[in-house]
């Protein structure tokens, strides 16, 4: 990528020609309320949407409802989900050795401080944000590589791959650790 001035870049892609169909078709679909729309334009506002649908599933809506509904025991209401993701600014709060938290982005979930497994409860105070990789190094702790990996190779099968590469916890374990 090259940064053209303040606010623009260059980008370089090479994309196939289904994906150019696909632009071209959202352009067209776009074109009553975007009028003359370029294809950044287009693939700006498909960004746009994407990000506010992973917003809306992870409680973080523009408007949310006025009256809370309650919430079933193994759920973590909308409410505390918006008020971790806001405290902790959406981040991996997981202390590395340097004691600076590690921050990432990527694959966020929420992790129960006193796993639910354990009598903890799903409220703002007991829940902060773990990165996939973190939250599966804090339940390893918590409940011991024997426990975690007799749950990882029955869910995925005995093969020889790295236990941090496959999905999380199933409800039932992801109930003490985790979103």
């Amino acid at each position: 990528m090259d940064w053209l001035d303040g606010d623009s870049a260059r980008m370089h892609l090479t994309v196939s020609k289904a994906f150019l169909k696909k632009l071209d078709a959202a352009r067209d679909a776009l074109s009553h309320g975007m009028t003359g729309a370029s294809r950044e334009r287009v693939l700006e506002a498909a960004l746009d949407a994407l990000l506010a649908e992973r917003a809306r599933r992870t409680g973080l809506t523009a408007r949310p409802q006025k009256t809370r509904r309650p919430a079933k025991p193994d759920h973590i209401p909308a409410h505390v989900r918006r008020e971790v993701w806001k405290r902790d600014g959406g981040r991996c709060t997981f202390a590395l050795p340097s004691g600076e938290p590690c921050g990432s982005t990527h694959r966020l979930e929420l992790d129960h401080v006193v796993p639910r497994a354990r009598g903890g409860t799903s409220t703002a105070d007991n829940l902060r944000i773990r990165c996939r990789g973190h939250n599966l190094e804090e339940a390893r702790r918590i409940f011991g590589d024997r426990v975690m990996d007799a749950y990882t190779f029955a869910r995925r099968g005995s093969s020889g791959r790295d236990a941090l590469a496959r999905p999380g916890p199933s409800s039932e374990l992801r109930s003490g650790t985790g979103a």
